[in-house]
């Protein structure tokens, strides 16, 4: 049985996504960080990846100008992670926002200008992945929102 994708459905699949969150402690550690994906999986449109009726990741998105969609959050369960689903997750957002007629694509990740020490499994590999997936970084910068560490703007072009 293969990695399906579907809509997200926040009352059948909000506690599930959670999970995967939680799965992910280093990426998901910042308790604001935790509120405001689980808020934005009751409110925003998304994609899950099950498997065999399993949630093993997610991705939600938000329209931020009439020409791009953002991908708000993304993430795979920790012992799925590298597998593809992630890439799947991004090809089935661009596909709507082509559908839709949406000429960009833009996701925020942490900045290289954050210190990582000690860290073997850090953002390089989250920014290496959105560019293996047709993002290219913008501008780095610094966000209050983020507890005043630095983001990096990624867009992707869509064809």
């Amino acid at each position: 049985m293969g990695v399906e994708l579907r809509t997200l459905n926040p009352n059948r699949d909000a506690d599930a996504c959670d999970a995967v969150v939680r799965s992910l402690p280093y990426f998901f550690g910042d308790d604001d960080g935790l509120r405001e994906c689980a808020e934005a999986v009751r409110a925003q449109r998304g994609w899950v990846a099950s498997d065999g009726g399993e949630i093993v990741g997610f991705a939600t998105t938000a329209q931020t100008f009439p020409n791009c969609t953002e991908i708000t959050w993304l993430a795979v369960r920790a012992d799925r992670r590298r597998s593809g689903i992630g890439s799947s997750l991004v090809e089935r957002v661009a596909a709507g926002a082509v559908a839709e007629g949406q000429t960009l694509l833009c996701a925020l990740t942490l900045g290289p200008s954050v210190p990582e020490p000690g860290v073997d499994d850090g953002y390089e590999g989250t920014r290496r992945f959105w560019h293996q997936v047709g993002f290219l970084p913008v501008k780095e910068v610094s966000l209050r929102t983020w507890n005043n560490d630095y983001a990096v703007i990624l867009v992707r072009v869509l064809h």
